[in-house]
Formats: C-alpha cells, sequence, structure tokens
C-alpha cells in the first residue's frame, strides 16, 4: 500500500494532561498517516504516530504484527520540574511499555532529585516478576529543575533532546549509541549515558525518538535536521504544541522529495 497523501492531526482529550501529567503508549496508536497530540499542563506538549508508510523497512523489526506502533513516552509538567521520557522497542512492544509505565508511576509520586537517582529509578523499573520477550528499547530520560534552570539526564540508543529558543539553535545534548535495555534483563537498564544540560526560561525542551531525524529509515542526511526543527519552532512561534504538530507533521511528509514517516515517532516539548 502507498503511504497516505493526507496527514490528520488528532487533538487527544486526555484528562491527566491538563493536570500536567501524560503517558503515551504506542500500542494504542496505530492508525497510519495520523499525529495525536496535545497540551500537557498550560506550557507542553506532546505528540505520537506510528508513522505514515505502511510498507517501511522498519518492520522488520517488528515481532508482534498486532501492534506496528513500539514507542511510547511519558510527562510530568510540575510548578518546580520537569520530567520527560522516550522509549524506542524492537521486536515487540513490551520493554517500552512496560518500562514507560512504570517510571511514569514512580514520577507522579517521587522526584529524582539528582542523577544518581535518577539511575537508581531506572534500575527500580525492573522490579518484579521479569518479563517473558525478546523486546528491547531506546531509553532516553531527564529531568529539569525550573528553579535552577538546570537539567540531567540518562541515555541508551538514539533517541534525542536538545534545547531551542529563538536565539538557540537545537543541538543534541545526550550520547547517541547502539545500546539498548530489556524488561528482561536487569543489567542492561544498569550505566546510562550521563548529560547535563541548562535551558533559560521561555526557551523549549525537545525530546523525540529517532522516527523525526531518521524519518527516511536509516538515512539521517535525508531525514528532519536540526535545522529544519528551528525553522518549525520560530514560525510557531515556539508554542509547544505547534512545534510539536509542525515536526512530526514534517516528519511524515519527508525532507527535500525525501521518504519520510518509515519508522514510529514520540515527540515531547516543554517550555523551560
Amino acid at each position: 500500500m502507498p503511504r497516505p497523501a493526507i496527514y490528520t492531526l488528532t487533538r487527544m482529550t486526555e484528562p491527566d494532561s491538563r493536570l500536567g501529567r501524560l503517558r503515551l503508549l504506542g500500542e494504542e496508536y496505530g492508525k497510519y498517516g495520523t499525529i495525536s497530540s496535545t497540551r500537557v499542563g498550560t506550557d507542553a506538549a506532546a505528540g505520537i504516530s506510528v508513522g505514515s508508510d505502511t510498507d517501511s523497512p522498519s518492520k522488520q523489526f517488528k515481532y508482534d504484527y498486532d501492534v506496528d506502533n513500539e514507542d511510547a513516552l511519558c510527562m510530568i509538567v510540575a510548578s518546580d520540574w520537569i520530567g520527560m521520557a522516550v522509549a524506542d522497542a524492537h521486536y515487540g512492544p513490551e520493554s517500552s511499555h512496560m518500562l514507560i509505565r512504570r517510571l511514569h508511576d514512580i514520577w507522579a509520586k517521587v522526584r529524582p532529585k539528582n542523577i544518581e537517582h535518577l539511575q537508581q529509578m531506572i534500575e527500580f523499573l525492573r522490579q518484579g516478576d521479569p518479563a517473558r520477550t525478546e523486546s528491547e528499547t531506546t531509553l532516553l530520560v531527564a529531568a529539569y529543575d525550573r528553579a535552577t534552570g538546570k537539567g540531567f539526564g540518562l541515555s541508551w540508543g538514539d533517541s534525542t533532546i536538545a534545547v531551542t529558543g529563538p536565539d538557540r539553535t537545537p543541538k543534541r545534548l545526550n550520547p547517541h549509541d547502539n545500546r539498548f535495555v530489556s524488561a528482561r534483563q536487569r543489567g542492561s537498564l544498569r550505566h546510562g549515558g550521563e548529560f547535563h544540560f541548562a535551558a533559560q526560561p521561555g526557551e523549549l525542551i525537545l525530546m523525540y525518538t529517532d522516527g523525526i531525524d531518521g524519518c527516511h529509515y536509516r538515512h539521517e542526511e535525508t531525514s528532519v535536521q536540526t535545522r529544519h526543527i528551528h525553522e518549525v519552532a520560530k514560525q510557531s512561534a515556539f508554542d509547544p504544541l505547534d512545534v510539536v504538530n509542525g515536526v512530526m507533521s514534517l516528519a511524515l511528509r519527508g525532507v527535500d522529495g525525501n521518504p519520510g514517516g518509515q519508522d514510529n515517532i514520540v515527540m515531547a516539548a516543554a517550555r523551560a
């Protein structure tokens, strides 16, 4: 089947999103050519899409043919801090969905104090009966303190966090590598790639899976670049929801005549 020519924006009505909490699991969003997005609190937003190419080469890494979207996201947007996490699974959605679900539940009760505390939280996600799955996932988590303007995080894989603003072109803040975590393997949740960052009031903290900068699957050079993201952000007056919708729409269409929409996407944007 050819990819759809029309891209649909669906505004979600998530009760918790109005309270500054959101969890998105890809298994619930499998309609091709659709972006489902919502505001999170008053100064953040998030969106999810399975993609637009129903014959994408990324399908060779999916074991559960009933679930085409294996990405997941959670956010906590409070008056004093912001928590953001995205996961991009392979060989089934179990690892991304379980880890994001559990992290969201923890963050709703406990704020990470520092990067060591965050690492302990991640390792704790494996508590309980082991998941019987071959699924593995990238994982990117970050916490931002509004009072100090500083944040920290941990990264496994190739999802991206960046900060942008009127005078700041987005630049990736976290390391990229080929590591994955698994709900089945406790050891995989240790030793995430550490990073620290700063953001000024009014700037946007962005986080997304490689369905953005790899929308032309495994061809980053012909996918969405940071300059494209900055241009969309400027045109959107740095409104979080408009930025999420604009960047994700660009990824579904593809850039400069190249294919797009060839991978699942989750994206979050929060005003510092």
